[in-house]
Parts: C-alpha cells; structure tokens; sequence
C-alpha cells in the first residue's frame, strides 16, 4: 500500500509469515513462526529511500497484523514532515507519538534514520554520533533441549527439567558461559540448582528468578557473575529498577522502542557502573543490524537472533558494511 504524502515520499508496507530454520525453545514458550514486517519509504521517482523491518512473535504479545497496521498511520503523520530527515526531529516525533508499541516505533524510526543517514552518506552509528561498532562478537545462544558446543562464548538457556544435567555439562565448555533461565527457576529450583551455579561461575547469569525477591540471594551466592535482567525491561523505569536489584540489563531495541531510548538505557547503566548487554528477539538480519548501532557503548551483544530466521551460517563474529544507512552484516571467514 503506498501513501501519498505532502513531501511526496511515499511508502509501503509488507507483512509476511515465515517458519524458523529450526523451533526456538526458552522456558515458557516454544517459537516456529515468526511475523516479518516490512517498511519502505520511496523517493518521488518510487525508488527506496529507507527500510526498516522486523519481527513479530504472537510469544511475546507481539501482533503482527496490529503493527503493520500502527506502522501505516505512524509513518503517514511522520512523512508529512519536510523536516524529517532530521534525526532531532525524528526522535521528536517519535517520542511525541501515543498509543504505540516498541515494536511499531522501532520499525518506524529505523526507517525513516535508514533514509537520513543515506541522505548523508554515512552509517546511522555516524549520523547518530555512536561510538563506531567495530567487530561485533556474538553470543551462541542454546536453547533447550539442544547440543552444547565445547567451545565459545555461550548462552544457554535453562529453565527446564534438565537444569541440573545441562550445567554438570558446562563444566567442561572451554570459555565464558552465559545462562539464561528466562525467569524459569522458582525458589525450590534455585535451592537446589545453587551449589552448581556457584561452581560453574557462570561470566553472566540473565533473569536466573521469577520471584524478585530471590535476586538478593543470588546475587550473594554469585559474587564473580554479573546479573541481568531483561524480560521486564520495556522503559527507562525499569533500567533504574534492573540496576538497583540486579546490577545490569539487557537492552532489546525493538522493547524499548528503537536506537534513542535504547541509547538512553545503556548510558544510564554506564553511568551506574551496571553491567550493560545488547540484546534481540528472533529478529531479520537488518533488524540485527540496526541493533548493532550500538554495540559500541555495550559491554555483551547478543545479537544472533537471526539465525533462526535465514540462511546465514552461525559466525561467532560480525561487522557492519560500510555503505551509508543501515549497513549489511559482514562475515570475517
């Protein structure tokens, strides 16, 4: 659907369903499929001028039909501005705009930065004055039921019957580990799983509790872990909350709400002391790459999401192109 507008840039929508390469199981919820929602903003002549696309996943409360809807008529209000190439301008409106979801606004913005920043020339860490991304290292993420590796910087997911096998196992893992329990361990889970945590020593262990008031004992009994939440972490209230109980966050761009709040979050942990991670959903390689804008100012990316959505081998490593906008992942082979 393309939309005229005052300035003439016009734009369209897509939204398509597409089945994972492989089921994604975390402690609540299985994911096969996932929404992909794409934004198009076209020149006078209806060549691409920006691009914005991400996921949708029913999992997470997120309604792919809803946002493609909110995407249209946040779009439309936005490129009636002849203003709107510029990034102050865009964070404005954006801000200003109710009613909306993270996702929706995430899309939008990446769209409408992807076409200022190719208006300039330059990357969107550039226009947005980020530190440069340099090369990214990745997480491998394991969700359950799944192989480990024996070597990496791994995030395994926890949260299931198998706790206790899994981390006798990681013992022999050569490098840094990660666990993720997706709030998936009440307090008789973590009485009994504590003593293997301990020893394992995991570098970071991300939402180990669904009880808030455990963190205070695991935090304790991990004094060499930096822990992290992220499944309540939709605002700049709950950063302050995550660095008060926790210590650390893991920052999603698309929660939040795209690269400016996202930004907001990880200078204000970096301002706390608190341990700061980059993280995503199962999300597009672009998706991925507009994340990645930010690696510069995170201590962990987590940013392999988009294994699970497209062919692309599962590199440990990545760096961003250097074409003007959203640049293209870059595999080091």
């Amino acid at each position: 659907m393309s939309v005229p507008t005052r300035t003439r840039l016009t734009f369209e929508v897509g939204l398509r369903a597409l089945p994972l390469v492989q089921p994604f199981q975390v402690s609540h919820m299985t994911t096969e499929t996932v929404d992909i929602i794409t934004l198009r903003l076209l020149d006078p002549q209806g060549a691409e001028a920006g691009r914005g696309e991400i996921s949708a996943d029913a999992g997470h409360g997120q309604d792919g039909p809803a946002i493609a809807g909110q995407a249209r008529e946040l779009t439309a209000a936005l490129a009636a501005d002849p203003g709107i190439d510029d990034p102050a301008r865009i964070e404005a409106a954006l801000a200003a705009a109710s009613g909306v979801s993270g996702c929706v606004r995430t899309l939008v913005e990446m769209a409408f930065l992807d076409r200022a920043a190719r208006l300039r020339g330059e990357p969107v860490w550039a226009l947005l004055r980020l530190p440069e991304p340099g090369e990214v290292r990745l997480m491998t993420t394991v969700p359950i039921n799944e192989e480990l590796p024996s070597s990496g910087l791994l995030k395994i997911k926890l949260g299931g019957p198998g706790d206790a096998a899994v981390l006798r196992r990681l013992a022999a893992v050569d490098g840094p580990i990660v666990l993720d329990v997706n709030r998936g361990w009440g307090e008789a889970e973590w009485t009994t799983l504590a003593p293997l945590v301990a020893a394992l020593a995991p570098a970071v262990i991300e939402d180990p509790v669904n009880d808030p008031g455990l963190l205070p004992r695991v935090r304790a009994a991990l004094p060499r872990t930096a822990v992290v939440l992220d499944e309540g972490i939709a605002g700049q209230a709950d950063v302050e909350h995550a660095i008060e109980v926790a210590g650390g966050a893991n920052v999603k761009v698309m929660k939040l709400g795209g690269l400016f709040p996202a930004r907001q979050a990880l200078t204000r942990l970096a301002q706390a002391g608190a341990t700061r991670m980059l993280g995503c959903y199962l999300e597009p390689p672009r998706a991925i790459a507009y994340s990645a804008q930010l690696a510069g100012l995170a201590d962990w990316t987590d940013l392999d999401g988009h294994f699970w959505l497209c062919d692309d081998p599962k590199a440990t490593r990545f760096r961003l192109g250097g074409g003007p906008g959203i640049p293209n992942l870059v595999y080091d082979t």
